[in-house]
């Protein structure tokens, strides 16, 4: 009869409001003869403006379930009283129903939170609808995805309600196979042990969540669209929609000129990244840096992730530094990383660097030496998802222990290096980005061609580049960052240093503004920035303007 009544109010309502003006947006107001029960029914938060009658009357079938899940399982609509710009919604809201009374089933049903005695349990009634979710959840999360759960043989007694939880369970699935359409050579090792699917893995919705996540944070691949389930009788088929994304990158600036004695002299920079190139996942980049005589790098290195489709990702690097004319050093890099899923990976890494003091004849702390460090590498991150492929959090913890060798005497040594990260959102366009990078050399004695060197755009900035060099230091790069675009941002910089050498204790700080934006294949990031020590004020005559301009291919 109540059924009845509620659709009869509502053909009279369509009846009445076809004859006015459907362009007219609509105000939904809710609404009481007894006080109490109005006072009620202010609280509820729902959609006040509507665009026709059909937004209308969903939006009362909301409202009548929420009343439900509050305990109201008896109220009505009594009538709809419409003026020229709104709709008075007329409800009874009638006895409140205070709590359940749940009766189980004979097959055991695991519910959390709740204190079962004699194969039932009694709950507020605010919690009979979130408790029914739960099982639900659990079931999916175990497989079982078309299990039902309901609730049979309802009856409302002295404010409680009594019912029987009735539970069918679905058979229990499993992702049997993983087809990927789209790019037919993705690399299969990233299903196995990347995405973590095998036959064995179980197919629930929070899984098919997951995955689009963990698409984002792989840059050499787009989502085409979500993935699709195709459930057959003895078999669950998984698709995947992806398409290659090429984000091979390069930035460089070289220019020639003449030494006194004819020679030419190379200046400039080169940052050349491939990546999947081989449709394996695989890294390599190369990076040469040179100012004149003053300074000269070169670095190479290679990632191939679960190469021979084990679990295992090694990362190899060699570099070449050159001071002037006053020491070289050679570096060799190896880790073993073990991805104990996608945001976490762990690695044993293996250090070895030898350096050659160039002017030998000439007294100062340089020393031709040559060391080693074996260590282990923790790497955690969580990534955003967004346009620039940034982390919303990020750590990385790599203590080592070595022993240095020089022509006098060994020494054992201890090395650590940290970088923690965080990407803190204000508002939509607005965030505050904050990382502290830290490094620790302990040794007998220290010399000048084996300590840690900072500075420069990927350090503290406002200073040269790899120009200071420190036993330990630390320093903080924090940002307020503005976003202009989807795809560009304003920050400001401000970094705060501190550093111990050989002779000092010393404290930096460098600030700047900086505009990051993105071409059609280039990214561009423009900064300017002065840097200053405890034992000098701020010169913006010396501020150095950094420019990156990155080509994608």
């Amino acid at each position: 009869m109540k059924k009845k009544t509620f659709l009869y109010l509502f053909i009279l309502f369509l009846f009445l409001f076809s004859k006015s003006n459907f362009a007219q947006e609509l105000s939904l107001e809710l609404t009481s003869i007894n006080q109490i029960e109005n006072k009620l029914l202010q609280k509820i938060d729902y959609q006040k403006k509507h665009k026709d009658s059909i937004s209308v009357k969903r939006e009362i079938y909301k409202i009548t379930n929420y009343l439900k899940s509050k305990g109201y399982f008896t109220n009505t609509l009594d009538s709809i009283k419409k003026t020229a710009y709104s709709l008075i919604s007329y409800f009874s809201l009638n006895e409140k129903t205070e709590s359940a009374v749940i009766t189980l089933p004979h097959n055991k049903i695991d519910i959390k939170n709740v204190e079962v005695k004699n194969n039932s349990f009694s709950i507020p009634i605010e919690k009979l609808q979130p408790t029914l979710l739960q099982i639900s959840k659990t079931l999916d999360y175990q497989g079982k995805s078309f299990s039902k759960v309901n609730l049979k043989n309802i009856k409302l007694k002295n404010k409680i309600l009594f019912a029987d939880l009735e539970v069918l369970q679905s058979k229990k699935r499993n992702i049997d196979k993983v087809i990927i359409k789209g790019y037919d050579a993705f690399p299969k090792s990233y299903i196995k042990h990347f995405f973590n699917i095998n036959d064995k893995t179980i197919f629930n919705k929070d899984k098919i969540i997951e995955l689009t996540n963990e698409s984002k944070s792989l840059q050499f691949i787009k989502e085409i669209k979500p993935p699709e389930v195709l459930f057959k009788k003895d078999s669950t088929l998984l698709y995947m929609y992806l398409k290659k994304h090429q984000n091979n990158s390069f930035d460089g600036l070289i220019n020639f000129a003449s030494k006194e004695n004819g020679d030419i002299l190379f200046n400039g920079h080169v940052d050349l990244k491939i990546n999947n190139t081989l449709n394996r996942g695989e890294k390599f980049e190369l990076f040469w840096n040179s100012i004149g005589d003053e300074r000269q790098e070169f670095k190479i290195s290679t990632e191939v992730p679960y190469i021979f489709n084990s679990v295992f990702t090694p990362n190899i690097s060699f570099s070449i530094y050159k001071q002037d004319s006053t020491f070289l050093n050679t570096t060799f890099n190896a880790k073993l990383f073990y991805n104990l899923n996608s945001r976490v990976k762990i690695a044993f890494t293996y250090d070895a660097e030898n350096s050659e003091n160039l002017q030998e004849k000439i007294s100062n702390n340089i020393e031709t030496f040559n060391n080693y460090f074996l260590g282990f590498k923790f790497v955690y991150s969580i990534p955003k998802n967004d346009f620039f492929f940034n982390d919303k959090f990020s750590l990385e913890i790599n203590p080592n222990l070595g022993k240095r060798k020089t022509k006098a005497i060994s020494s054992n040594q201890f090395k650590l290096e940290t970088t923690a990260s965080y990407l803190w959102d204000i508002s939509d366009r607005s965030s505050i980005f904050i990382r502290n990078s830290t490094g620790f050399l302990n040794s007998d004695d220290f010399i000048d061609n084996e300590l840690f060197r900072i500075g420069g755009a990927n350090s503290i900035r406002g200073f040269n580049e790899q120009s200071i060099y420190t036993k330990r230091y630390t320093f903080f790069n924090l940002e307020y960052r503005f976003l202009s675009s989807q795809k560009s941002y304003l920050y400001t910089i401000l970094d705060i240093g501190n550093i111990n050498t050989t002779f000092k204790n010393e404290n930096l700080l460098g600030i700047g503004l900086g505009y990051l934006f993105t071409t059609k294949n280039s990214q561009i990031n423009l900064s300017t920035i002065t840097g200053k020590n405890s034992s000098k004020n701020f010169d913006f005559k010396n501020s150095k303007l950094i420019i990156s301009w990155k080509s994608y291919f």
